[in-house]
């Protein structure tokens, strides 16, 4: 009697927990703001703000065009000077392990505008063929181990560390010092090998851990490192997480929230940065 009784409380949490988490999965994402100061940001040009979508993972019950359509209106409600993707535009479910095509995935991403426009990276669940072909397509810069000016700023991005070439180097070589640098990367133990030229690194991959358990904390973040969600400062370089939008695996989330960010970028006052991990505000 007594398994029997167990038995139907597991089943009972595990359902509560379910229709929990397909509840946060499916929720409007969260705006969270951060605030960056930067050394090298030029005399007497404005505050920029820049807008961060990762891990998409277009397809499957929970993230179809429609639900896309509506991320992107409210991207554009917030009137970004520019918008920059990192990776992860489809793909990664075990109900849905195709979720479509590239061109599917991406095509309404084409009605984001922003001052600068937008400008992309690839994820571990994009192609490597396609996605330089299809995101060009689709109104976007892709920036595979290159970089772009971007009005006040240099917007650099690296290829996908476990399915590509991902190469810091190469993505930075033959900037002038002239602008300050953000680094667009998927995962973001990347940031290890960053240099101190780069005032801002802008990563996604993690999901924020996607289910975080009470005690127990995030089952399953994808990082060696620790580079879970939020802001992360060292040495000058600040590294932003975001838990992203979408799903993989199970669609699924629980207390990580889809997110959209924010980022304000600005000239730094005379202190020095500050040494330490602090995560956005929530709106």
């Amino acid at each position: 009697m007594r398994g029997l009784v167990l038995s139907i409380a597991a089943l009972l949490v595990l359902t509560v927990a379910t229709i929990a988490g397909w509840r946060e999965a499916v929720a409007s994402p969260r705006v969270v703001f951060y605030d960056v100061a930067l050394a090298a940001w030029p005399r007497g040009a404005p505050p920029l703000r820049l807008v961060q979508l990762s891990d998409i993972h277009m397809g499957g019950p929970d993230m179809p065009a429609a639900r896309v359509e509506g991320i992107v209106a409210r991207v554009n409600a917030l009137r970004p000077d520019v918008v920059v993707l990192t990776g992860d535009f489809h793909g990664g479910k075990w109900v849905d392990p195709d979720s479509g095509d590239l061109d599917d995935a991406v095509r309404p991403l084409a009605a984001l505008r922003s001052r600068y426009g937008t400008f992309a990276v690839r994820g571990n669940h994009d192609e490597p063929f396609w996605t330089p072909q299809v995101l060009p397509r689709y109104r976007m810069t892709y920036l595979q181990n290159a970089h772009a000016t971007v009005g006040p700023l240099t917007i650099a991005g690296v290829d996908d560390r476990s399915t590509g070439h991902a190469d810091v180097a190469a993505a930075l070589k033959g900037i002038a010092p002239v602008r300050p640098v953000v680094l667009l990367m998927h995962e973001p133990d990347g940031f290890a090998d960053v240099p101190a030229s780069v005032a801002l690194t802008l990563a996604g991959h993690t999901h924020g851990g996607q289910v975080r358990l009470p005690i127990v904390g995030a089952v399953f973040t994808n990082t060696r490192l620790g580079y879970v969600r939020g802001r992360y400062v060292a040495g000058g370089r600040t590294l932003i997480v975001s838990s992203g939008l979408g799903t993989s695996g199970l669609p699924l989330r629980l207390s990580v929230p889809p997110e959209i960010v924010v980022v304000t970028l600005h000239v730094a006052p005379a202190a020095a940065y500050s040494v330490g991990r602090k995560s956005g505000t929530d709106r």
